[in-house]
């Protein structure tokens, strides 16, 4: 589903709308990747009562309700050009009142060397970082194709104490929405195929595996959103 930032910027704005069912599938999926508890009830209550359902440690209570105002703040801010302040601050929206703020990990990039778990995949090191992202940002982003290769080496980059992953993806749907590109949500039915093939670009190049994820996750959401068609038609249309 492709969806203009100008329409999407407006959907923001309209309680109750389409907007708030991309939010909601988006972030149930992408949270649930780093582990989160809460299901897409918990989640709804939570977006449309402001109340915690269910049993949640303090930290994914934060960093859902956290996830939940970085998505408005990524989609108020895709006029703006990604760089290296902004990438901060998603960071710090992300992480606030989390102990990683307590640890002093917040806003900045990783202090101390991190790995992936069960992943043999050695990632940048804290000194290489700045000028790593640096180049990253420099990437022409024009297709999905694009969008796997900066992903893959975002990721490998791990610019962070904690959080890549879910930054990692707000990058994604911003660079979608940027470039007219059907949106992406790494659905969970896909999490095992996504890990893997991330793993294949990061240690091969080859980003023709991601971009089949990417795909079918598109496919995926485009039917889950299909009633809205007719909506973000009519709000596009208001728009030309």
């Amino acid at each position: 589903m492709k969806i203009s930032i100008n329409a999407m910027q407006k959907l923001s704005k309209i309680k109750n709308s389409v907007y708030d069912d991309i939010k909601i599938e988006f972030l149930y999926h992408s949270n649930k990747l780093e582990g989160s508890t809460f299901n897409l009830e918990q989640l709804n209550v939570l977006l449309e009562e402001n109340m915690v359902v269910g049993e949640h440690s303090i930290n994914d209570v934060q960093e859902t309700i956290n996830s939940l105002e970085l998505f408005d703040f990524v989609i108020q801010t895709l006029n703006e050009k990604l760089t290296d302040r902004l990438l901060r601050e998603y960071h710090s929206i992300l992480k606030k009142n989390t102990s990683d703020e307590n640890y002093g990990f917040v806003r900045v990039y990783k202090k101390i060397p991190n790995k992936l778990r069960n992943v043999d995949i050695k990632l940048a090191e804290p000194y290489e970082v700045e000028e790593l992202i640096r180049i990253l940002l420099k990437n022409k982003i024009t297709s999905i194709e694009d969008i796997a290769d900066f992903h893959r080496k975002f990721e490998h980059i791990h610019p962070f104490q904690d959080g890549n992953g879910r930054i990692g993806r707000f990058i994604i749907l911003r660079q979608c929405l940027e470039n007219n590109i059907d949106l992406i949500a790494i659905d969970d039915e896909y999490n095992k195929e996504y890990k893997e093939a991330l793993y294949k670009a990061q240690t091969t190049g080859s980003l023709e595996q991601l971009v089949q994820v990417f795909k079918k996750c598109q496919k995926m959401l485009d039917e889950k959103l299909q009633s809205y068609i007719s909506t973000i038609e009519q709000v596009s249309k208001e728009l030309d």
